[in-house]
């Protein structure tokens, strides 16, 4: 009984072994074969990338020399993912989801395959002449590129061939990673095609030989224009093809984690995410508009510069409003201009603003077009000044920078962007403070542009507004004086809410500022007209009102227990004698009524000095206090019209 167990045990452990080393066959009979490319075939839907494999360069190179990285470790995990592949094939859970492979850069430079690449990396690509060596060591617009950036099978039928596409997208691609002097420089033809490195003999197969216009060192672009076609723009819905998670998803505008993610430490093709940029040769197609920069290349450069507030000169950027809606040129370059023959151009004039925002906005065009010139030419002359000055080279160097400075606005037209054009200009008087300081020379400059500043948005339309000096409650309101030199907000006057730029300062709201001071010199320098009329200087003349010769200031009649008021005729009794405040009352009465008499002779006179005779009736009516200011000044000046107006009349 017991040798009976002993046998069946025997028999157990024989049948064990046998299976054992069967499966351990088996085994590595699978691992064998999967490892060779004639098993990638069985697998349905690699069928294409097998067929693509077998004419390509690589047909010599089995798969898993390539897909797994060299060494023991990459051998034994190819083997085993071979045998889940057959797994995963008889599951059928393939269908589930598309084939997906990641090649390292050391399968690529393992020995026996292109090891020397990194060393000789040079080679001749369609007409470019292509450096392995910087793509790959060196930091590419922020980007460390992979050997399969380039190098995929994106292109059907063709087996880890050179993705064009990707070249196009770095060397083409206009976004915020890159500066505007890097991307000149990636996108210059002279980048990839050095023609001067290409031998003859491969220079011959072009279509054109190219021989002469290296020789004669002609640029690319008087021949081949338009060559950039797209954007390389990524929706955001292209995420959605691999993404679902709301934490992945937010980081859709982090461009530096999706390039690290996606580009180095995993083979994504940059495809998969961007819209294509083309870069060919494109024919002239006569059912099409031709496009201005095809002939006029970088002509309005500085313009979209400044439209587009780039930082310029070390000025920090201040993008225009049009620019951040989206307008274009042709947003206010609506008018047609005859060139020659019967073609024509668009220009913008001052009727383009009013199209989109109204009346009155043309005035607006107007003043940043008169302001600008100005300040342009008084830049330009204190730039002449202060170079006559200085010697040493330092201050020469800041004299460059504010010519520059003079250059830019002038060449880009100011009124693409005026709160900006401001801004550079102030620039250059800081230039110009710079170049006085160190060559310790004497020479005053506009005070204010002593330094870059924009009040708020409004100086966005309403740049130059600093020039207009307005009347405003029986003064001359200085813009100048209240925004630049004091920093006064617009909103401190003007409010939006019912009605744009209205005014919702009271005249007591002025006053409660201006009249915190209370001396005669503080009341000169608002009530200008008022104090000409009293010194009797006004219209050239020299008539000084009598309390004026005897030096009665303004503060003498218009303060009141320390309070600034509009007295009454009540007032004259604290100085003069009884019946005084009677006689005032009387000179009022008589001006008064000139000013009627004079008005109605305006309304039937035609000369072409009746607006300046209404200007001067309107400002004597509002700041001459009714005659108490100077009253021989006021009825001798009203006098004279009402008699040049009569003489008119009686001659008509």
């Amino acid at each position: 009984m017991e040798r009976m167990e002993k046998a069946k045990a025997k028999k157990l452990i024989l049948k064990i072994g046998i299976g054992l080393v069967a499966f351990l066959f088996i085994l590595a009979f699978s691992a064998e074969f999967t490892s060779r490319p004639s098993f990638c075939p069985t697998r349905h839907y690699m069928k294409p990338f097998y067929e693509s494999w077998k004419t390509s360069t690589h047909k010599d190179v089995t798969c898993v020399k390539c897909h797994f990285p060299p060494g023991i470790a990459g051998t034994v995990r190819g083997k085993l993912e071979g045998l889940v592949q057959v797994v995963n094939y008889f599951a059928r859970s393939y269908t589930k989801r598309r084939p997906w492979a990641e090649i390292s850069d050391e399968s690529c430079l393992r020995s026996g395959c292109h090891e020397t690449r990194l060393l000789k990396g040079k080679v001749i690509y369609k007409g470019v002449v292509f450096d392995h060596t910087p793509h790959l060591e060196e930091i590419r617009r922020g980007k460390k590129l992979r050997c399969t950036s380039c190098h995929s099978q994106i292109v059907q039928g063709e087996h880890i061939t050179v993705t064009e596409t990707t070249c196009f997208l770095c060397h083409f691609k206009r976004d915020g990673d890159v500066e505007f002097a890097v991307y000149k420089k990636l996108s210059n033809c002279q980048a990839c095609h050095h023609w001067e490195s290409i031998p003859k003999e491969e220079m011959s197969k072009y279509r054109f030989d190219h021989t002469e216009v290296v020789r004669r060192k002609i640029e690319c672009v008087r021949c081949h224009v338009n060559t950039v076609i797209g954007d390389g723009f990524v929706p955001k819905e292209n995420c959605y093809a691999c993404h679902f998670d709301p934490p992945r998803l937010s980081q859709y505008g982090n461009t530096t984690l999706l390039h690290r993610v996606h580009i180095t430490e995993h083979k994504i093709e940059c495809i998969q995410c961007h819209l294509t940029i083309q870069h060919r040769v494109k024919k002239v197609n006569p059912e099409e508009e031709l496009e201005c920069t095809a002939c006029h290349v970088d002509q309005h450069k500085m313009q979209v510069l400044l439209f587009a507030g780039k930082e310029i000169n070390g000025v920090k950027g201040h993008p225009s409003p049009m620019f951040e809606a989206g307008l274009d040129c042709a947003s206010c370059h609506v008018f047609h201009q005859e060139l020659i023959a019967e073609a024509k151009v668009k220009v913008a004039k001052p009727r383009s603003c009013e199209i989109c925002h109204g009346k009155g906005y043309a005035k607006l065009l107007k003043l940043w077009e008169e302001s600008s010139t100005e300040k342009i030419a008084q830049l330009k002359q204190a730039i002449q000044d202060v170079d006559s000055l200085v010697s040493n080279i330092e201050s020469k160097q800041y004299i460059e920078k504010a010519k520059h400075v003079v250059k830019i606005v002038d060449a880009s037209k100011a009124i693409h962007n005026i709160a900006y054009s401001d801004q550079i200009i102030s620039k250059g008087y800081e230039y110009l403070s710079e170049a006085i300081k160190i060559a310790n020379v004497k020479y005053d400059l506009p005070k204010r542009f002593a330094s870059s500043r924009v009040p708020n948005e409004c100086a966005n339309c309403h740049a130059g507004v600093e020039e207009i000096s307005r009347p405003v409650y029986g003064t001359i309101f200085s813009h100048a004086k209240h925004v630049q030199e004091n920093s006064i907000k617009c909103n401190t006057c003007h409010s939006n809410a019912v009605k744009h730029g209205m005014l919702i300062l009271s005249k007591d709201g002025c006053n409660s500022c201006h009249h915190q001071k209370q001396t005669a010199q503080d009341c000169k320098s608002c009530h200008k007209m008022s104090n000409e009329i009293y010194a009797g200087t006004y219209l050239g003349r020299s008539l000084p009102d009598i309390m004026s010769q005897a030096g009665v200031e303004c503060v003498d009649c218009h303060v009141s227990n320390g309070k600034v008021v509009k007295p009454n005729e009540k007032i004259c009794l604290n100085c003069h004698e009884s019946g005084y405040d009677e006689m005032a009352t009387e000179w009022k009465s008589d001006v008064n009524k000139l000013i009627v008499e004079v008005r109605r002779l305006i309304s039937n006179y035609s000369g072409k000095d009746k607006d300046e005779i209404s200007k001067v009736v309107s400002e004597l009516e509002k700041w001459g206090a009714s005659g108490l200011h100077n009253y021989n000044l006021i009825v001798d000046v009203l006098n004279d019209f009402k008699k040049r107006l009569s003489q008119s009349t009686i001659g008509e």
